[in-house]
């Protein structure tokens, strides 16, 4: 059994089958659990090899699928692996912000070097460069909140042998114009640099996929820490009040949310 990663918070888009001719021939079936099974012993394998692979492979060839029965439409989805590419990106961070002694430890320079040419030789090929998947650690990044509306959005709950799983997926329509009136409020009305540039990014990120996608947030082994959670309400209120003007309502909800936040940090680095 591979080791369970249950900090990973993961936000997906799942594109329609039929606007990718290449997906024609495959079988959709509900093949998530073996495919996160697959990623997770590659990263098993990674951690303990000599030398370190930072890296993952390539599992774009194993995409995971949402198919028909799970959807309201009836519409087959799919959601490319791309471990390999978020590994570069990751990698392309690290050493932004990390020492060179440091780095040399965690990816030695043929694997920096290996990694940069594989990435330039998937620039130079790939037809399509977008990345579908988003992960964060431990939490949910207020800004993903901005995309979602409990009240009317499908959330589903799955009882596994680890524990509860909560997904929770609306169409791609709503989730963007929510995403760029957000935007449009923040960019407007908020000092906040961070969440100023985070919704822009998302706003922009959203509009690059087909109009029939879904958008989901799957909260993972981190469910019964993240769910039940009012930060979704805390993010659209502080929003909502700069909206309106409401300086002392948008302070309120931004300092609850912080304070909250702050705990879940606390919690990220007891574990």
């Amino acid at each position: 059994m591979s080791y369970s990663r249950d900090y990973v918070v993961t936000l997906r888009i799942f594109e329609p089958t039929v606007v990718h001719s290449e997906l024609q021939d495959k079988q959709v079936e509900d093949n998530r659990s073996r495919v996160e099974d697959q990623i997770s012993r590659d990263a098993d394998k990674r951690l303990i090899s000599l030398p370190p692979r930072p890296v993952a492979d390539s599992f774009r060839n194993t995409p995971i699928f949402l198919p028909a029965s799970q959807s309201a439409d009836g519409v087959d989805r799919f959601c490319p692996a791309q471990e390999d590419i978020r590994g570069w990106e990751a990698l392309e961070s690290l050493t932004e912000h990390t020492s060179k002694a440091t780095l040399d430890i965690i990816a030695p320079k043929s694997a920096r070097r290996r990694a940069a040419s594989h990435r330039a030789e998937w620039v130079q090929d790939a037809k399509d460069t977008r990345i579908f998947t988003r992960v964060s650690a431990w939490d949910v990044p207020p800004s993903w909140w901005l995309f979602f509306s409990l009240s009317e959005d499908t959330i589903i709950t799955d009882d596994t042998e680890a524990g509860p799983r909560v997904i929770i997926r609306t169409d791609i329509l709503a989730a963007s114009a929510r995403m760029e009136w957000a935007a449009e409020t923040v960019a407007d009305k908020s000092k906040v640099v961070d969440m100023v540039e985070q919704t822009a990014n998302l706003a922009q990120w959203i509009d690059s996929f087909d109009m029939n996608s879904v958008l989901e947030l799957d909260l993972g082994g981190m469910s019964d820490v993240l769910w039940p959670n009012e930060g979704p309400e805390l993010v659209d209120s502080w929003v909502t009040a700069l909206s309106n003007d409401d300086s002392e309502s948008a302070v309120a909800a931004f300092q609850k949310y912080a304070a909250a936040w702050e705990q879940l940090n606390l919690y990220a680095r007891s574990s």
